[in-house]
């Protein structure tokens, strides 16, 4: 009987073990897959980086890059076909397929240097955020941080291929014009002397005494040709810098009140409405004459824009190095495929008699005489804006 007793003694604590054992091995099994899965989790999220460094090497296109990279980020988390991102940058979105958007988000900023310039989400089903406070897990959190910075590298990398192509076209812009001035400035030194001789011609013609009336019409028209001639060859001459400047000390807000007064008439005639955003104490040393005749080839080429009336804003501030003058206008605008031939003599886009294309080149000539510099930006449909720097007095 005790044999007995023993040989059962000896099975229930073999059966323990066994238990135990059990336990031990279903644990190590359960740790097992879960380090598995974690492994598996890695791998998709190292897979995922991987796609999006690669997309933004090769591709030179950024609304392409930022479309592929939002169809790619859904594939690095744990609920792959449960998600869908959102890349948010210039006003434009970019959505991964199917896309839906939850309480159940994760989101980090883009930025280009320190600005903020966008953002990245990525969502997951409603359903999955009743199962925890928040179904995201860290590896998660820290994958898109580092997606959001990879965007944020490349997004600047564009930008400043961006500015290397804009100071390339400038420059090639800038020489253009030079050739062209010299171009334009012995062209006007030949015309002068003819012209003047034709007007001279012209005008002792109209005085010989029985005249008839058709021949003094024909010299008149002759007159009135050679004189627009010769105010075309005037604004060549501006243009190529050959015309004297004589800088002196100016306020600048004045000058501009001078150049407009004659203006303002044609603007309430017309329905436009003038706004004066002026800094104080703005001075420079430039030509009054020349700055004028800035001012007004400006407004009166933002007043062309406007032929249904609008807002023409002239505002003036400063900087440690320079004066800027804006005019501003909220007119027709000019197209992306014009706008780099602005200031080339003779290019315009109003009709026959409404322009010699010289207007814009003549500020170009008179303020990179005065060591400054003009820009143009322009979205059709809704205005123009020139900015004019000129160095400040003492500067």
């Amino acid at each position: 009987m005790e044999s007995i007793d023993n040989r059962v003694e000896e099975q229930r604590q073999l059966i323990e073990k066994l238990q135990k054992r059990n336990v031990k091995l279903q644990r190590f099994y359960d740790e097992y897959k879960r380090v598995c899965r974690n492994e598996e989790e890695r791998i998709k999220e190292l897979n995922c980086l991987y796609q999006v460094a690669q997309c933004v090497v090769i591709e030179n296109d950024t609304d392409a890059a930022l479309d592929k990279i939002v169809r790619i980020v859904p594939h690095g988390w744990q609920y792959t076909k449960d998600s869908c991102a959102r890349i948010t940058f210039k006003d434009n979105q970019y959505l991964s397929s199917g896309f839906f958007e939850s309480e159940a988000v994760q989101s980090e900023n883009i930025f280009i240097e320190t600005v903020i310039a966008g953002t990245i989400e990525v969502f997951y089903k409603p359903g999955l955020a009743s199962e925890a406070d928040n179904p995201f897990l860290i590896e998660e959190r820290n994958l898109l941080k580092g997606i959001a910075h990879i965007i944020s590298f490349y997004l600047e990398k564009q930008r400043d291929n961006e500015n290397r192509k804009l100071i390339k076209q400038q420059l090639l812009h800038a020489d253009r014009l030079a050739t062209i001035g010299q171009l334009a400035a012995g062209v006007a030194h030949e015309l002068n002397e003819p012209l003047g001789n034709i007007l001279g011609l012209a005008q002792l013609a109209l005085k010989l005494p029985e005249m008839p009336n058709q021949a003094q019409k024909d010299l008149g028209k002759i007159e009135d040709c050679v004189i627009y001639s010769r105010e075309i060859i005037k604004k060549l001459m501006e243009f190529s810098r050959q015309s004297p400047l004589s800088k002196e000390k100016i306020n600048l807000n004045e000058v501009i009140d001078n150049s407009i007064t004659f203006l303002e008439a044609r603007c309430i005639k017309e329905g436009i409405e003038i706004v004066r955003r002026y800094a104080e104490n703005i001075t420079v040393s430039a030509d009054p004459n020349q700055i004028k005749q800035v001012i007004t080839n400006l407004t009166v080429n933002a007043i062309q824009a406007m032929r249904n009336g609008g807002k023409l804003i002239i505002s003036t501030r400063k900087n440690s190095k320079n004066a800027v003058l804006a005019v501003e206008d909220t007119g027709i605008g000019i197209s992306g495929e014009n706008i780099s031939k602005t200031f080339i003599p003779f290019f315009t886009t109003k009709d026959v008699g409404e322009g010699t294309g010289l207007g814009l080149s003549v500020v170009y000539g008179i303020i990179r005489n005065h060591s400054g510099d003009i820009k143009v930006s322009s979205e059709p449909g809704k205005g123009t804006i020139f900015e004019v720097c000129l160095p400040l007095e003492g500067t």
